[in-house]
């Protein structure tokens, strides 16, 4: 496990064995505390690993004082990017480290034909190299990176109506805060694009 440098807003923990994509998978402290779900990015083949973003007490605690070890339930689950595959045209959108759900989508053979758009602040700083060259990796034309820390503030709700538009989307599938969900799905819900979102009910 390390922090994503230079920053010390998030961690990346790294494990053996690759992934399918949309997966999910849950790490504790101690198995009898509770259980803290992220998403997977995995390229299916050698190994995966988890961006845990520094908002919460537990994800603040692996960056600013990484454990020894970590509990991890080895069974996955379908998150919300997993429904990708029930269609042939899909927009995905993230903001920040809510990217991290996606990657796989974009790092594996998948039936969906996917385009990203992401939103995020100092992509290069606060992400790294290597999660520019994954994002880089997917065809041009299928890809909208907007970083706000170079082109400043954004209108994401109409940028993905109208890349959903222009894409031809099927469907819009979102991952952000609770507002950000909301300010995707709602939009594209009255323009006519069937959209999801996370459900922020814990």
């Amino acid at each position: 496990m390390s922090p994503l440098p230079p920053c010390t807003h998030a961690s990346i923990i790294k494990f053996e064995g690759g992934v399918r994509p949309g997966i999910l998978g849950r790490i504790s402290p101690s198995p009898f505390s509770e259980w803290h779900a992220f998403g997977i990015i995995s390229d299916g083949e050698k190994e995966h690993m988890m961006l845990a973003g520094a908002v919460g007490d537990f994800t603040r605690s692996l960056v600013s004082n990484p454990p020894s070890h970590l509990w991890v339930r080895t069974v996955h689950f379908a998150g919300l990017p997993y429904l990708a595959n029930l269609y042939d045209r899909v927009l995905v959108v993230a903001t920040g480290s809510g990217i991290c759900v996606f990657l796989s989508l974009i790092l594996q053979p998948r039936s969906a034909n996917i385009c990203l758009l992401w939103v995020a602040k100092g992509i290069e700083q606060n992400f790294g190299k290597e999660f520019k060259e994954w994002v880089s990796g997917h065809p041009k034309e299928k890809v909208i990176v907007h970083d706000t820390a170079v082109l400043g503030r954004t209108n994401v709700s109409q940028m993905t109506v109208d890349a959903a538009r222009n894409w031809g989307a099927e469907a819009v599938i979102v991952t952000s805060n609770p507002e950000g969900s909301r300010d995707v799905v709602n939009p594209c819900k009255a323009a006519g694009i069937p959209a999801f979102g996370p459900i922020w009910d814990s």
